[in-house]
C-alpha cells in the first residue's frame, strides 16, 4: 500500500534553523532569547522529542506569546513525509522530503517484539557499490543533524497514526540508509547525542548500529566518541580485487579495514558485524567463503549475509538461491565464523535501499 504523505508538519522559511537538530543548551538559549524561562525550554524539548510535536499549537502548556516568538526564530521540523510504502510483512518505507526539495528514505522494520528504524545520512551515496540503488545518481549533499533526527520523529508519528496494532516505540536504530555515515560524522554524532537523550527519544548507544563501507581513518575517529555504538562494516569480499569490483571507490585494503574494525572492538568492547551482500556467481563461491574465513578468523565478530535484492537500472546481477546462501553460510561456520542470514523484507515494495526515492524521482520527470 502506498500513501501520498504522512501527517503534516508546520512549515517555515528555509533559512530558519530546525529545533530538532539543536542541543539542550541551544534550545535553552533560544527560549531565553524569546522571553521564556529554563523550565519552559525543558517543556519544549519534551513536546518535540518525547511527544513528537510537529506544530507549535501542539505545545499546549507553552504560552501563545512564547510560541509565536519561537516560531519567528525556529521551525520544529525542516522536512515532511512525501510518501509511505507498507509491505505485507509490515516493513514501512518513508520518503522524506527535505526543505530544499531533495528526498531521502527511512525504513521501519518490525521483527517480533523489536521495531528497528533504518535512517539515511546523505542525499544519495558516493560509494557507488555496483549492486546498490543508493549511489546510482551519486551524492548530492550531507544531511544536517536535524534531518537525521527528524527521520525518527516522522517514523514515530506515522507508526502512531496506524493504531494499536503497531507499537510506536522504536527499539533499535541502524544508520544504514542512503549515504556513507562516516563521511558525515560532523552531523551524525550530534544527532546521535540528541537521539540518546533519555528525556527525549531515549535510544541508548547499545541500541544503535552505525554502518560504514570501510573507511579506516573515519572508523578510528568514530572510535573516539564517548559512546559504545555497534559498528557494521560493509565488506562484501575477503580479497581486494573482488572487493574493488563490487565497491569501485574503495581505497583501503581488506586488511586495513579489518584492522580498523579490530581497533574499534578493542576500544569499545562491542562486537563488529561484517555485512556481505551475496550475488549469485560473483561472491558466493567456495573460494569466496575461504577468503572471508582467512580475513576474519580469530576476530570475535559476526558475518551477516544479505542475499541481493534486485534493483531497477542494475542489470547482470542475480540473487542467489536460498540453498546457495545456506551452503555459503555453512562453509563460513565450518571455518569458525559466527554467521547470520538476513531474510528478505518488504520485497514487493522497492525493498532495496534507494529504490523508493528513485521510483518517485522517475515519476516526477515522466
Amino acid at each position: 500500500m502506498t500513501r501520498a504523505a504522512g501527517p503534516a508538519a508546520e512549515t517555515a522559511p528555509r533559512d530558519l534553523p530546525a529545533l530538532s537538530g539543536m542541543s539542550g543548551d541551544a534550545i535553552a538559549g533560544l527560549v531565553a532569547e524569546a522571553g521564556g524561562k529554563p523550565f519552559q525550554a525543558r517543556q519544549l524539548e519534551h513536546w518535540v522529542f518525547a511527544h513528537g510535536a510537529a506544530d507549535w499549537d501542539a505545545c499546549r502548556n507553552l504560552p501563545r506569546a512564547l510560541r509565536e516568538a519561537l516560531a519567528a526564530r525556529t521551525t520544529l521540523r525542516s522536512s515532511t513525509v512525501a510518501a509511505v510504502d507498507v509491505a505485507r510483512d509490515g516493513t514501512t518505507k518513508l520518503l522524506v522530503r527535505l526543505a530544499d526539495g531533495e528526498s531521502i528514505e527511512t525504513v521501519v522494520i518490525p521483527d517480533g517484539d523489536r521495531l528497528t528504524l533504518c535512517v539515511s545520512t546523505q542525499v544519495g551515496c558516493p560509494v557507488a557499490c555496483v549492486f546498490c540503488a543508493s549511489g546510482l545518481d551519486g551524492v548530492r549533499r550531507n544531511l544536517r543533524a536535524a534531518e537525521i533526527v527528524e527521520q525518527i520523529l516522522h517514523a514515530r508519528t506515522i507508526l502512531g497514526s496506524k493504531g494499536d496494532a503497531t507499537p510506536a516505540r522504536l527499539t533499535n536504530l541502524v544508520v544504514m540508509g542512503l549515504g556513507e555515515p562516516m563521511l558525515n560524522l560532523d552531523a551524525l554524532l550530534p544527532a546521535l547525542e540528541r537521539i540518546g537523550d533519555p528525556d527525549g527519544i531515549g535510544l541508548g548507544a547499545r541500541r544503535i548500529t552505525v554502518s560504514t563501507s570501510g573507511l579506516p581513518e573515519r572508523m578510528r575517529r568514530f572510535a573516539q566518541t564517548p559512546h559504545a555504538y555497534s559498528l557494521a562494516v560493509s565488506l562484501h569480499a575477503g580479497v581486494d580485487a573482488l572487493r574493488r569490483r563490487l565497491v569501485p571507490t574503495a581505497r583501503a585494503t581488506v586488511a586495513e579495514i579489518v584492522a580498523a574494525a579490530r581497533a574499534y572492538f578493542a576500544r569499545k568492547g562491542r562486537e563488529v558485524t561484517f555485512e556481505i551482500v551475496l550475488l549469485a556467481g560473483v561472491n558466493d563461491r567456495a573460494q569466496d567463503a575461504s577468503s572471508l574465513i582467512s580475513a576474519l578468523r580469530g576476530f570475535p565478530s559476526t558475518v551477516n549475509l544479505i542475499p541481493w535484492n534486485p534493483v531497477d537500472r542494475i542489470e547482470g546481477l542475480r540473487r542467489p538461491s536460498e540453498a546457495r546462501v545456506d551452503e555459503f553460510a555453512e562453509r563460513l561456520r565450518r571455518g569458525g565464523l559466527n554467521v547470520t542470514v538476513r531474510r528478505q523484507r518488504g520485497a514487493e515494495k522497492s525493498a532495496a535501499c534507494g529504490q523508493l526515492r528513485l521510483r518517485h524521482a522517475s515519476a516526477a520527470t515522466d
